[in-house]
């Protein structure tokens, strides 16, 4: 196939059929003297034997606005019948059907880590690893979503596409604040992994730190052509930066290899020297060092990692040091790869990644509910609290005064279109026995006594004597936090939220909510 487009429109359309076998699509920017220039290679799934009309589940989108008057030229092994499903559209198609309710989906393609959280002029901007070209992992790009309340999100256009310099991996933003790298002071800008040698375009070249920036609010990226941050060992990746006071410099967290990572510091974001490297037991990728208050003013470092590995320490903008072992902030692996939010001066914003695998739908992977970190001390020392922000908190609504259960008592709920549910529960006796509750067929059941937590069959160790637990469903998702956010346990279930029973005697109370 080679097809010659003239752009005259917002967006180019690529028919999308997942499952199948992927083929490479280069495309060119043709000039009217000058040798033609690659600008995108993605490898697309397609049905190669197709006749007539090209049917297909999605279509991914690539914005071309600023290639309006020129011709794009379109190669690779394709038959007729995909060239001709090729589309250009003025506007952004939407994707229509049932999905979560306040957990970001993408409308169609492969979801995974939250990259470049930033809030800035009143808007939350979720940027995050994606694929649109398929509902499996490849092709990694940065999708952009935004949103007021960290409750409803909007999809805007994909920011990044991998390059020559390989395909984007994960990385931060942080605003300009000191007016660096020749940029003004509005500018967001933009940490992410290069990672050379992951497509055939960048093959042969390393995984460096890159940096792009935004001068329009975030809504379209420029890369810097230049690393920020050489190779220091062959796949370091993930950069989290932000500015330490106490030691005036910026600091970045990298993932170096197996449990190592580094701590590097600058003070033009242009040149970095690494100042620490540590070993983290069990701990990888997607490192964020994070300064958390508790509600008793007790303050402490953690040094977070992919997997929910936290460690508490101390920092001193240089060097991290470990109190002892590792904690863990989440009950089982579903959720990994969470970020914090940078531009929030009040609290620490967190949200995850959750791994689902794909149900039919157009979509794969979606994000946790967005978080407020926080510390307690403990007798074994400081732990560190999740609890859901407090948009969520403040927007629910209750379903009358809450519901007290007496013995035999039974609550039946259905959500209206469209809404979440949201219940809390209060033990009579954290000695009573096993909690069981039923949510569309799923049975969850905790027992206080040992601590056991089983969905669905999926047992885990949420830990003992809990007497408060909040429960937040969402199409299949079910997030349950416990004891005021000392523990979180984060499920998928068998189907979508149609209704849910609780009927357990042991329970004093439950607060029901559509969110």
């Amino acid at each position: 196939m080679k097809k010659v487009c003239v752009i005259r429109r917002e967006y180019l359309y690529i028919p999308i059929c997942p499952g199948r076998e992927e083929r490479r699509l280069e495309i060119f920017l043709r000039g009217e003297e000058e040798e033609a220039q690659k600008i995108y290679e993605f490898m697309v799934p397609v049905d190669g034997d197709a006749s007539g009309e090209y049917v297909c589940d999605f279509y991914a989108e690539i914005p071309v606005r600023q290639y309006r008057g020129r011709e794009l030229l379109l190669c690779g092994d394709f038959p007729p019948a995909f060239e001709e499903a090729i589309l250009l559209s003025e506007k952004r198609q939407v994707v229509s059907g049932e999905r979560p309710v306040i957990h970001f989906t993408a409308g169609s393609g492969w979801t995974n880590d939250p990259n470049g959280l930033i809030y800035a002029d009143g808007v939350y901007h979720l940027y995050f690893q994606y694929n649109p070209f398929n509902t499996i992992w490849n092709n990694m790009s940065w999708g952009h979503a935004v949103s007021g309340d960290l409750l409803h999100w909007r999809q805007e256009d994909t920011v990044l596409f991998p390059d020559g310099s390989g395909t984007v991996f994960s990385g931060c933003a942080i605003p300009n604040d000191r007016e660096l790298l020749g940029l003004p002071k509005e500018a967001l800008l933009f940490f992410y992994t290069a990672a050379g040698g992951s497509n055939a375009w960048s093959r042969g070249a390393e995984f460096t730190q890159k940096i792009a920036y935004s001068l329009d609010g975030g809504s379209t990226l420029s890369k810097m052509e230049k690393p920020c941050l050489p190779t220091v060992c062959r796949e370091n990746r993930d950069p989290k930066v932000y500015w330490h006071e106490e030691s005036q410099a910026y600091v970045m967290a990298l993932w170096l290899e197996e449990n190592d990572f580094g701590i590097f510091r600058s003070r033009d974001l242009a040149h970095w020297e690494q100042s620490d490297r540590l070993t983290l037991e069990g701990a990888w990728e997607c490192p964020d060092l994070l300064r958390l208050s508790g509600e008793n003013g007790e303050s402490c470092w953690f040094f977070w990692t992919a997997d929910g590995f936290c460690f508490p320490g101390e920092f001193d903008g240089y060097c991290f040091r470990p109190y002892g072992g590792r904690q863990q902030a989440y009950v089982n692996r579903i959720p990994y790869a969470a970020q914090t939010y940078s531009g929030v001066a009040d609290r620490v914003i967190s949200i995850p990644w959750l791994r689902m695998e794909n149900d039919g739908r157009a979509f794969t992977g979606t994000c946790g509910i967005p978080v407020e970190l926080g510390c307690k001390r403990t007798q074994e020392g400081y732990a560190l609290t999740q609890r859901p922000v407090r948009e969520l908190l403040e927007r629910r609504e209750k379903a009358g005064d809450g519901a007290v259960l007496h013995r035999d008592g039974k609550i039946v709920c259905r959500p209206d279109e469209g809404k979440a549910l949201m219940f809390e529960m209060r033990a009579a006796d954290v000695r009573s026995g096993e909690h069981v509750w039923e949510i569309n067929g799923s049975r969850v059941c905790y027992d206080p006594g040992s601590g056991r937590l089983a969905v669905d069959g999926e047992e885990c160790q949420a830990g003992r004597g809990h007497k408060e637990m909040m429960f937040l469903v969402d199409d299949r998702i079910l997030e349950i936090f416990f004891d005021g956010g000392v523990c979180l346990g984060t499920f998928i279930l068998r189907e979508r939220l149609v209704s849910l029973e609780l009927a357990d005697a042991s329970v004093e109370e439950y607060a029901v909510y559509e969110v």
